[in-house]
């Protein structure tokens, strides 16, 4: 019983962090403060009370919209809260909890970029430079236990090849089609992926988010006027793909290895 209260404290408080995730969503972008300051309607302008500010269950009882104006609220603020609280939930149960409070932050980061790439087809420098900071950091910390090996050599390696093989391929596209193929906040982005995974999970993500955005673009190709052309934000691929290989990459791996032997 003690387990399950303890999973539903975290899920309780993976949402709220999944609220405030919303707000940096929109605020940091825009070059607003997030830190500071009552939630607004973006609609009307009309302050948020706090009752209606209840991660998940303000937006049921809503139902999806503005109290003041009537105006939708969108899906993907509900979507940010239940991602974070079970993301949370699967980190507590996966992870001691030393280890499991950094990957808290890591996977709060990679939620966030991911909504502001879908929103904007960016991925602010303020999130990821950070994050790779913290990754090297908290290698030699809160991510030195015993549940898995991870030096600060792994994480400086990590970071170097995460973030440098997007950056290879970006080179080589460039040179190839004489445009941007990847943006620098992809490879920031991977680069903090690296610094928390380790270069193996680092490759696994960028494979499993290649996959993922291979599927997803050919359907979109089909509906867009620009064909293959058409932009799809890899931040949005990224992120699930670098918390897939955080909770069970080095499953993949190990099956993976024992289908060679």
């Amino acid at each position: 019983m003690g387990g399950y209260i303890s999973a539903l404290f975290v899920f309780v408080a993976g949402c709220a962090v999944g609220s405030f995730l919303n707000v940096v969503r929109y605020r940091l972008p825009r070059k607003k403060g997030f830190v500071r300051g009552r939630s607004e309607c973006p609609a009307c302008g009309a302050r948020i009370a706090w009752y209606d500010n209840i991660p998940v269950a303000s937006f049921l009882v809503l139902g999806g919209r503005c109290r003041s104006c009537g105006a939708a609220i969108s899906w993907e603020y509900l979507i940010t809260e239940v991602a974070a609280g079970l993301s949370f939930v699967l980190i507590w149960l996966e992870f001691p909890p030393a280890e499991a409070l950094a990957y808290f932050v890591f996977a709060s980061i990679l939620i966030a970029c991911a909504g502001i790439d879908y929103d904007l087809r960016i991925i602010p420098d303020k999130l990821t430079v950070p994050g790779a900071v913290l990754g090297i950091v908290f290698s030699v910390t809160l991510l030195s236990g015993p549940s898995r090996a991870h030096s600060l050599l792994d994480s400086v390696v990590g970071m170097l090849v995460g973030g440098g093989s997007l950056l290879a391929v970006s080179l080589l596209y460039k040179a190839i089609r004489g445009a941007e193929g990847m943006g620098g906040g992809d490879i920031k982005l991977m680069a903090m992926v690296g610094a928390f995974l380790g270069y193996r999970l680092a490759l696994l993500t960028i494979f499993i988010a290649s996959v993922g955005g291979a599927v997803v673009g050919l359907l979109h190709s089909r509906r867009a006027t620009e064909g293959m052309r058409a932009a799809l934000p890899f931040g949005v691929f990224l992120s699930p793909a670098a918390l897939i290989c955080l909770l069970w990459g080095e499953d993949i791996v190990g099956a993976y290895l024992a289908l060679l032997r």
